[in-house]
C-alpha cells in the first residue's frame, strides 16, 4: 500500500452538515357534523386561556374613553338606590315593609335586590346581544361560541365586584349610623349558594337570548323593554309586601317570574326577611331549564350563526 493511500485511508470521515429539523404542524380539520352537536367541554377548558381575554377586552371595550373609566361601575348602582330610595320614600314603599324590619335602612333594603338585578339585567342586555355585536368573530375565524355570550357575563361578574364593595362599605356605615341596632343577617353564609343559582339563571339567559337574537332581530328592540319591565315584576324597588291586599297575599304569583326568587333570597340573605320558599323553589327549577334549554337551542342553531349574522 502506498504512502498517499494510507494517508488517505487513515484521515477521518468528514461529518455530514446537520440539518435542522422542520417544526411539526398539526392539521385541523373542520368538517360538518349531522344532528345533535353536544357542547364539546374539552375543546372549552382547553380555551379557556381565549375565554379570560374576551372577557378582559369586553371589560376595557365598556370604559374604554370614558371620562370616569370603570367608576361607572361604582356611580350606576349607587345613583340607582338614591333614586329608588327617594321615589320609594315618597311612595310610602318604606313604610311597608314586613313586621320586625323597621331598624333595616330602606337603601340597604333596596341594595341589596338591586345588587342581583344588575347582574342579571347585564345577562339580559349584554349577554342578548353579544353574538349580533360580535359579527367578526363569528364570520372571520373559529373560536368556541359559547365564549362570546360566556365573556360577557365575565365583564358583568367585574362591575358586580365593584357594587359589592360599594353595598359593605353602605352597610358598615349604617352599622355605625345606628349604633348597632342594624346588623346584617347571620343568613349572608348562603350568599354563595345564592351566587351560583344567580350565575345559572345569568347564563340560561345569555345564551338563549343570544342565539335567539341572531334568528330573530326584532328581539333587539324587545330586549330594554324586557329589562325596564322586569325591576317591576320582579319585586327589586319595592317590598313584596305591596301584594297583600284585603286579606289576600298574592305573592305566590311571583313565583312565575324565575328571577323574582332569587332577587327576594339574597334580599332575606341580607336583611334578613322572611324567605319565600316557594318562589326560591320556583327559581332553583327554572333557572336550571332555562340553562338546559339555553344551551340546546345555543348548539341547535350555531352552525347557522355565520350565514345570518
Amino acid at each position: 500500500m502506498t504512502q498517499a493511500s494510507m494517508t488517505l485511508s487513515s484521515a477521518p470521515a468528514a461529518v455530514a452538515p446537520s440539518v435542522a429539523s422542520e417544526p411539526q404542524y398539526v392539521e385541523t380539520v373542520i368538517r360538518p357534523r349531522r344532528g345533535w352537536i353536544g357542547v364539546d367541554w374539552a375543546e372549552l377548558i382547553k380555551h379557556r386561556e381565549l375565554l379570560f381575554f374576551l372577557i378582559w377586552r369586553d371589560v376595557k371595550v365598556k370604559y374604554k374613553q370614558a371620562v370616569f373609566g370603570s367608576a361607572w361601575a361604582i356611580v350606576v348602582p349607587l345613583v340607582s338606590v338614591i333614586i329608588y330610595s327617594v321615589v320609594g320614600h315618597f311612595a310610602g314603599f318604606s313604610k311597608q315593609k314586613i313586621a320586625g324590619m323597621e331598624s333595616v335602612p330602606y337603601p340597604v333594603y333596596i341594595y341589596a335586590a338591586l345588587l342581583p338585578w344588575l347582574f342579571l339585567q347585564g345577562a339580559i342586555n349584554g349577554g342578548g346581544m353579544s353574538l349580533v355585536n360580535n359579527q367578526p368573530l363569528l364570520s372571520k375565524i373559529y373560536l368556541p361560541r359559547l365564549f362570546i355570550p360566556t365573556a360577557n357575563i365575565g365583564s358583568a361578574l367585574v362591575d358586580m365586584f365593584f357594587s359589592s364593595l360599594i353595598f359593605g362599605l353602605m352597610i358598615v356605615f349604617y352599622v355605625i349610623k345606628t349604633g348597632g341596632a342594624f346588623t346584617p343577617s347571620w343568613n349572608v353564609v348562603y350568599l354563595p349558594l345564592l351566587f351560583v343559582l344567580l350565575l345559572v339563571a345569568a347564563l340560561g339567559t345569555a345564551y338563549f337570548l343570544s342565539a335567539l337574537t341572531v334568528m330573530f332581530r326584532d328581539l333587539r328592540f324587545i330586549i330594554p323593554f324586557i329589562t325596564q319591565l322586569g325591576i317591576w315584576l320582579t319585586a327589586v324597588v319595592y317590598p313584596q309586601t305591596i301584594f297583600i291586599q284585603g286579606g289576600r297575599d298574592f305573592r305566590p304569583w311571583l313565583a312565575l317570574n324565575p328571577f323574582a326568587g332569587i332577587v327576594q333570597s339574597f334580599r332575606w340573605a341580607i336583611t334578613g326577611e322572611p324567605l319565600q320558599v316557594m318562589q326560591l323553589i320556583s327559581s332553583i327549577v327554572m333557572c336550571s331549564v332555562l340553562l338546559i334549554v339555553g344551551l340546546f337551542y345555543f348548539k341547535r342553531v350555531e352552525r347557522r350563526f355565520a350565514d345570518i349574522a
